[in-house]
């Protein structure tokens, strides 16, 4: 049967469904017929409260084969190893002035992520010794190995510091590629700039040395389930661009140990419009 027809008929179904139980619950509360009752009537079972019974309970049934039919759908597309190949991923932290705690928390979850071979790489916006305590908890966290670089620049790729020549600028550029592209997990500390900026350092690092991309902020605990799960959307349409989480306020939801919670808000637009935490597609 088409695609088309399948979905045209799933829709009349559903709304002869829904306006069989509304005139149902109208008849039910317009007659007030009770199968039984207290002789007072403090207490009673009728009509009404049947078909909204059955109205829960056919939801229910809906909800749970909707949730088994896209389980197994996806199934065959699990992940680390697409269907066509094995892709690569970068996860981009940006991070300014952030709070220890959560900055901790965020690179552990980073750590914590399902997915072989993932690449981290984290942007300071900014340079000074009062940010010098970032590249500190990088270290303690995802350092001290072989696979963990990290490079204190004192430009941007917009923006020369103090002392810059032409020929040293160009030397940080390419110190910056060498260490993102050679390393794991990455640390790069870069005059300020703004968020755009440490995006833009970020992508023009990596370049187009992985498949697809991903971002958060650096007060993000992700779920070690989100590359995954986003890259399974990815792969199985070539016209979705960028994909993102469930947003979940601290507190709420997917909570990791009871820290503060901040998934991905869906967001299709340009790398520069990203928020939070979300996955696209290199280009």
């Amino acid at each position: 049967m088409p695609a088309q027809l399948t979905t045209a008929l799933r829709v009349v179904g559903t709304s002869l469904f829904a306006l069989a139980v509304l005139g149902g619950i109208l008849a039910a509360y317009v007659t007030g017929y009770q199968f039984i009752h207290t002789e007072k009537h403090y207490l009673s079972f009728g009509l009404y409260g049947a078909i909204l019974g059955l109205h829960l309970l056919i939801q229910s049934l809906f909800a749970f084969l909707e949730h088994r039919r896209m389980r197994r759908a996806g199934r065959p597309l699990k992940l680390p190893v697409p269907s066509r190949s094995r892709r690569s991923v970068a996860l981009c932290i940006a991070a300014y002035q952030e709070d220890p705690d959560y900055l901790r928390k965020c690179l552990r979850s980073a750590q914590r992520i399902a997915f072989a071979d993932l690449k981290v790489v984290m942007v300071v916006d900014g340079n000074r010794q009062e940010d010098a305590y970032m590249l500190d908890i990088f270290h303690e966290v995802l350092g001290g190995t072989e696979q963990a670089g990290f490079f204190v620049w004192r430009s941007n790729f917009h923006e020369a510091g103090d002392g810059e020549t032409e020929a040293s600028l160009q030397e940080g550029m390419d110190r910056v590629r060498d260490v993102v592209r050679s390393s794991t997990f990455s640390c790069i500390m870069q005059k300020w700039g703004g968020k755009r900026e440490v995006m833009y350092t970020a992508f023009k690092a990596l370049g187009d040395s992985v498949d697809y991309i991903q971002v958060c902020d650096s007060d993000t605990v992700l779920d070690p389930a989100c590359t995954i799960e986003m890259l399974r959307v990815l792969e199985e349409d070539p016209q979705v661009g960028g994909v993102g989480g469930d947003v979940q306020p601290p507190g709420k939801g997917m909570a990791v140990e009871d820290d503060q919670v901040q998934a991905a808000q869906v967001r299709a637009a340009e790398a520069w419009s990203v928020h939070q935490c979300n996955i696209s597609r290199e280009q």
